[in-house]
């Protein structure tokens, strides 16, 4: 087995192709190596003596390298030609091993030695050392001829076995045990230390045992293994394999390390950990509001960036007044404060002004750089690091003056250094925090974070109007024949067609449907023009609910009236209702309210359009606009319906109502809001509300003024920077919610009592919406928005005109007013219903479904009735809205059994 072993290796390994390509490929690195020292030596005077010695290793290693390659050649090639170059060049490659070990054992000492000077020892062993190299290279040029075995001096082969057991034993051992020695008892840079450490194990201890092994076997336990590690190929490729290996694995380590000088700052490769989350700390910088949440969030910072422990990091900011630095500083930093302080706050001295210039102090280089290269002031830095325990001082500049810096204590990462990558992280981050920290020290951060929540109301409410503004345009041109005008003629209390287009506009027989409405509009519209013998017009609708535009036109020689139908333009739409406008130059928004979805839902809520009612839904139309927290004063029956309103208008999904009803207690309405500091134990099973409805949600806080002022703080804030403070803690979350308030209490008064907060009001007086009371609202206006709430009642329109209220009716309710616009709907469909009564014609399906609805969604599914089971959408809105089937069916009217059926097939659970 051990024989078959054998010769296996020897037949792979120890082939000399395979040879042949291992010392090529090792020769070739090395030359690389060679070439690069060459190109990058330090222009530092014990670098330059360290840098000389590794060429001459690197040398004699070539030499070694390219004594093989010759040997194999021959071999392989030219195996019956003389043997006598070869020879020679063996006796020079083993001249130049001697000459890589002298140099090894001195570059090992040069590099750990400042300054480095030859000792008696070094003398001894240059002097025995040169003695080989002499005779071998004499051997080498005055025994050419002398290659064969028998020819060659025996003393050549005695010198051998003794220079190998030289070079390793006294050569190499007391080179070993100086080093040794200095490590214990002299103070090494830290980097350096790092590089003798890598450089001993990956490189001269593999290199060594291979040597080792190779000239003295004898003490092996193992004829065969002795034979082989003395005579066998494949031992020599697998120990050159390895030594190559350690060679690269080494070089690339050491030259990250500042080997020998040759770069400025430790290298790693960059890592994309640091960029990719960098965008995360400037969000968080951007967001705080206190010096002490900057400390915070660099701490945390730092800590997730370079493995360090937050201890160890520490952020100092330098007072620039006596709150400030009341502020920032605690007892413990005091000493270190004095000291940093008595550096760079004294006049200009080398160190200060050393310090000033440079972007980050790092102990570890400035050590590495002051033993190959001593310099008064970089020993001054570094004494001054060793003063305030720091492995690394990073100043913050503002103007060319530090207003703070962050200290990394000495030792926070012993077995790891700073490299360029880091160093570059750190000086990219201090700069961040240089302008945030002048933000907050001139108090303009909180106003600039109050203007960008500003602008972005501002671009909503711009994008909404746009939207509107195209909306309204479409509506003037969602019929392909709105620009064809009808014409009727009536005369002796009959119309007559005159065009097609009239006939397709009315869509009614005007003399045989008297009852319709539009018909009834027409005739009213008749006979004025026959009492006043001028041009009358109106807007109706047709049976579809489109507007039309009626315009009558007195005809006096035939005795008729001319009658135009069309479709309204925007004129039409405006001119009627103008006048009422107190500002004119909101008549955009009167367009809107007339020609789009958001007005129309407004218009159902409130049907009349008298001054007081148009001015308060116009009101109602930029509040729905607009993304501000916004105000409610209104009757409680009319708080709801007008949330509902403005959250479906602001294309919100989740409505949370916040129903207080009494003054707040042990912060229990805080805590469900912005959540709670977990280091008060209070343990909470829901997440805080504001997460819940951050992107998506509406906020509606009933009867606000029983709020805590601590509380009315915490949302002041939210509502003025668009970020809330988790309850008594620093850290802030950015939130996106619309918030709704009321209140039935003058605001100004508790304001000026103390009993509510100065920043609230102050933000909520921007977007009030106060509804004009019905009590003190014009009988005309009242009248109009109870024939308004009747046209909602009723579903048929037959019945619609046999049920419309009479003049009676209008003075009753005018009489006995309400107070809020539900009490008025329920008022209206009372007296309807009890007329149907009367008139033996009641029947629930007159009556619209969707009338005591408020949710524009729900109004939808209402009318729809059991076809709303058809729709996914519908029921999966339903679903979200009752979260129970039994209030579905009941509020379609359908049994419950289908609803369930329907739930099944659409997944909704």
């Amino acid at each position: 087995m051990i024989h078959a072993t054998k010769n296996f290796l020897e037949s792979t390994l120890g082939s000399f192709p395979f040879l042949l390509m291992v010392h090529s490929i090792a020769f070739a690195i090395k030359l690389i190596i060679f070439i690069f020292l060459i190109r990058h030596k330090s222009n530092t005077s014990t670098a330059r003596k360290s840098t000389y010695l590794l060429l001459l290793v690197l040398l004699g290693a070539h030499l070694e390298d390219f004594s093989w390659i010759a040997k194999l050649i021959y071999h392989l090639f030219f195996e019956g030609a003389s043997y006598q170059p070869i020879l020679f060049i063996s006796r020079i490659a083993w001249a130049f091993t001697i000459v890589q070990y002298q140099a090894f054992s001195l570059f090992i000492e040069c590099l750990i030695t400042k300054p480095f000077k030859l000792s008696i020892r070094h003398k001894i062993f240059l002097t025995i050392s040169s003695i080989f190299i002499v005779y071998f290279l004499g051997t080498a040029i005055f025994h050419f001829r002398n290659f064969e075995v028998k020819d060659r001096s025996w003393l050549e082969f005695a010198l051998l076995r003794v220079a190998a057991l030289y070079m390793l034993i006294p050569l190499m051992l007391s080179c070993m045990y100086s080093l040794v020695r200095k490590l214990k008892r002299e103070r090494i840079p830290r980097i350096l230390r790092k590089q003798l450490n890598l450089f001993l194990k990956a490189v001269m201890a593999p290199y060594l045992i291979s040597d080792f092994v190779q000239t003295c076997p004898y003490n092996l336990t193992s004829s065969w293994i002795t034979y082989w590690a003395t005579n066998s190929y494949a031992f020599i490729s697998i120990s050159t394999i390895l030594l190559t290996y350690a060679i690269f694995y080494c070089a690339r380590k050491m030259m990250g390390l500042r080997f020998l000088n040759m770069s400025k700052h430790v290298k790693s490769p960059i890592e994309s950990s640091f960029i990719n989350n960098f965008k995360d700390v400037f969000e968080q910088l951007n967001n705080a509001m206190s010096l002490n949440e900057i400390i915070h969030i660099t701490q945390s910072r730092f800590k997730d960036a370079f493995r360090l422990s937050t201890r160890s990091i520490s952020l100092y900011l330098r007072p620039f007044d006596t709150r400030s630095a009341q502020e920032c500083h605690t007892t413990e930093f005091i000493e270190i404060e004095k000291k940093v302080e008595s550096v760079i706050d004294s006049k200009e001295t080398e160190l200060s002004t050393y310090i000033k210039k440079s972007k980050i102090l790092i102990y570890d280089e400035l050590d590495f750089n002051n033993f190959y290269e001593e310099k008064q002031k970089t020993t001054a830095v570094l004494q001054f690091l060793d003063s305030i325990n720091a492995d690394i001082f990073l100043p913050i500049f503002n103007q060319q003056k530090i207003i703070g810096y962050i200290i990394i204590d000495q030792n926070a990462r012993p077995t790891q250094f700073y490299s360029n990558v880091e160093r570059n992280e750190m000086i990219v981050l201090a700069s961040y925090l240089s302008t945030i920290l002048n933000l907050i020290r001139n108090r303009n951060l909180e106003t600039i974070i109050s203007k960008e929540k500003e602008m972005h109301e501002e671009l909503y409410r711009k994008h909404q109007e746009i939207n509107q503004y195209k909306e309204s345009i479409r509506s003037f041109l969602r019929h392909s024949k709105q620009r064809e005008i009808g014409i009727l003629f009536y005369k002796n209390r009959q119309f007559s067609f005159e065009n097609k287009a009239a006939k397709e506009l009315i869509g009614v027989n005007p003399n045989v449907q008297e009852g319709d409405t539009l018909v009834k509009r027409m005739r009213h519209l008749a006979r004025d023009v026959e009492s006043y013998k001028s041009a009358q017009s109106c807007i109706a609708h047709d049976i579809h609910g489109n507007k039309l535009v009626l315009q009558a036109i007195p005809n006096v020689e035939q005795h008729t009236i001319i009658m135009l139908v069309y479709y309204p333009e925007v004129s039409d739409i405006l001119t009627r209702q103008m006048e009422m406008l107190k500002d004119p130059s909101e008549w955009d928004y009167l367009l809107y309210l007339e020609t789009t979805s958001s007005g129309r839902l407004i218009n159902k809520l409130i049907p009349g359009s008298g001054e007081k009612i148009l001015e308060f839904k116009l009101s109602l139309l930029k509040a729905a606009l607009l993304s501000k927290a916004t105000l409610l004063q209104m009757p409680q029956e009319d708080l709801k319906p007008t949330v509902e309103l403005l959250h479906h208008i602001r294309l919100r999904t989740t409505l949370h109502i916040l129903n207080l009803q009494a003054p707040e207690h042990a912060m229990e309405v805080a805590i469900k809001l912005f959540g709670i500091n977990p280091i008060f134990g209070i343990k909470t099973k829901e997440e805080p509300i504001l997460k819940k409805l951050d992107g998506s949600g509406t906020l509606f806080i009933q009867n606000i003024h029983f709020l805590s002022l601590e509380t009315q703080a915490y949302l002041a804030e939210l509502i003025r920077f668009g970020f809330y403070r988790i309850f008594k803690t620093e850290q802030r979350v950015t939130c996106d919610v619309n918030i709704m308030c009321s209140t039935n209490q003058d605001l100004n008064t508790l304001v000026n009592d103390g009993t509510f907060s100065k920043e609230l009001f102050a933000e909520l007086r921007q977007t009030q919406l106060i509804m004009p009371s019905l009590i003190t609202l014009p009988e005309e206006e009242l009248s109009e928005l109870a024939s308004g709430y009747s046209e909602q009642t009723l579903k048929q329109q037959a019945f619609k005109n046999f049920l419309e209220l009479t003049d009676h009716e209008h003075r009753r309710l005018a009489n006995n007013r309400p107070s809020s616009l539900q009490e008025l709907k329920t008022k209206v469909q009372q007296l309807l219903i009890n007329k149907s009564k009367k008139n033996q014609i009641y029947d629930e399906t007159l009556f619209d479904p969707a009338y005591e609805v408020s949710d524009p969604e729900l109004i939808e599914a209402a009318r729809l009735g059991k076809q709303a089971l058809k729709d996914p959408a519908i029921m999966a809105m339903l679903w979200n809205k009752f979260k129970n089937q039994n209030k579905i069916a009941a509020f379609l009217g359908v049994n419950r059994s289908s609803v369930n059926r329907r739930c099944r097939e659409y997944n909704l659970t």
